[in-house]
């Protein structure tokens, strides 16, 4: 059987210049679940058949990079790197976060929250993303890392460098191999925190010194492959957590009714976080590269080919959603979305990511009364194709009444 052709003329599933294009996404899930795009790449639809990609491992290799575009195995970003090397380094992850144990984290990022909120109902007029959002995932992870929280508008621009793809077209006659060359402030200033953390004595209880005594299976990381896992979990938790936070700042700023509806059950905010995380995936897509022959309803898919994996299609598909295009505070099975991805790739900041998106809202319902976005505010999503988030949110504040 061949791919079925988009059905409707000239349509991109992943073109997300104008925001996420559910409609198109919906006739996909109706007409060709298993399809094929402009640029020839595999884009699947569906729930059940994104959920069992994510678990076929040994089949689908994640690969955001240009075709052909090569890098040394300790330079490859965790969600690249193949098994069985790719379980070894989770386990390492898995048992320094476990040893450090996120919940610690709770108060400080209740402190930061509370401090922006107050900082932002005092000026009135506020840039929600600039001066709210962004402070919070890159101060949070520069604390676990036990970098400067100061540092977070480094962190945050450096991102922004890595996934954009900006920083090495300024630069291209001059770069240098991996992320060394290509983004040498961003390197050096990790490379310096893994050194630090490994001459101090005594050695700071934080993520670093975690992960630089962590061995799983008698497998340490390398000083390259450390400075790798903290670039990319640096780009996760930025990317992935300001959009899940902005995404929930829109929502309730566009609609005070379930504004409202919240405050008058907070309790409900853990659920608000979920439902977010579904309506608006912060990651619309992932991208694969089939590493194997394979066959996904009864369509092949040859080994090399670029697969898209429609992470905001399936989390609202009609087959496991009832009014999927609706915002519900107590949906049943509130987790029951992909987000962060599914199977042992799934992402392994969702609970970071999670603990920070019901800290801010619970600030929020306890402070705000009343989120009113500019008259002349028109919503546009963030350059990154497969990333969804408002690039910012002009809005201001008024507290809530005792």
């Amino acid at each position: 059987m061949s791919i079925d052709p988009v059905p409707s003329s000239g349509f991109d599933p992943l073109d997300t210049s104008e925001g996420v294009p559910h409609a198109g996404y919906a006739r996909l899930r109706r007409e060709a679940p298993v399809s094929r795009t402009p640029s020839g790449a595999v884009f699947l639809a569906a729930y059940d058949d994104i959920l069992a990609a994510t678990k076929a491992v040994d089949v689908f290799r994640a690969n955001f990079r240009e075709p052909g575009v090569v890098v040394p195995d300790d330079e490859m970003l965790i969600s690249e790197i193949p098994e069985p090397r790719h379980g070894q380094i989770r386990r390492i992850v898995n048992s320094a976060v476990a040893a450090h144990r996120i919940g610690r984290v709770e108060p400080f990022i209740r402190e930061l929250s509370t401090e922006l909120l107050e900082r932002a109902l005092a000026a009135g007029r506020v840039e929600l993303v600039e001066d709210l959002v962004m402070p919070i995932p890159t101060s949070v992870i520069a604390h676990l890392l036990g970098a400067p929280p100061t540092d977070y508008a480094k962190w945050g621009a450096w991102s922004d460098e890595v996934v954009q793809g900006d920083y090495p077209r300024l630069n291209r006659t001059d770069r240098g191999e991996g992320l060394k060359g290509g983004h040498p402030e961003f390197a050096t200033y990790v490379d310096r925190l893994i050194q630090e953390h490994r001459v101090a004595t005594p050695p700071p209880d934080d993520f670093i010194t975690r992960l630089l005594k962590t061995e799983v299976d008698g497998v340490r990381l390398n000083d390259v492959e450390l400075r790798t896992l903290l670039v990319f979990l640096l780009l996760s938790g930025n990317e992935t957590t300001r959009h899940l936070l902005s995404n929930l700042l829109y929502t309730f700023a566009s609609r005070p009714d379930l504004l409202a509806e919240l405050q008058r059950r907070p309790e409900c905010a853990h659920n608000a976080v979920e439902e977010s995380l579904r309506m608006d995936s912060p990651v619309s897509l992932l991208m694969r590269e089939c590493i194997q022959d394979t066959v996904v309803r009864g369509v092949p898919i040859r080994q090399g080919e670029q697969v898209a994996f429609g992470v905001a299609s399936a989390n609202r598909d009609e087959a496991h959603f009832e009014a999927p295009d609706e915002f519900r505070l107590d949906r049943a099975r509130p987790k029951a979305h992909i987000a962060f991805g599914g199977g042992p790739h799934v992402c392994p900041g969702a609970s970071l990511a999670r603990l920070e998106g019901r800290v801010l809202l619970e600030m929020l319902l306890e402070k705000v009364g009343s989120i009113q976005l500019e008259p002349d505010y028109v919503w546009k999503k963030v350059p990154v194709f497969w990333a969804n988030g408002p690039g910012g949110l002009p809005a201001r504040l008024t507290p809530r009444s005792a």
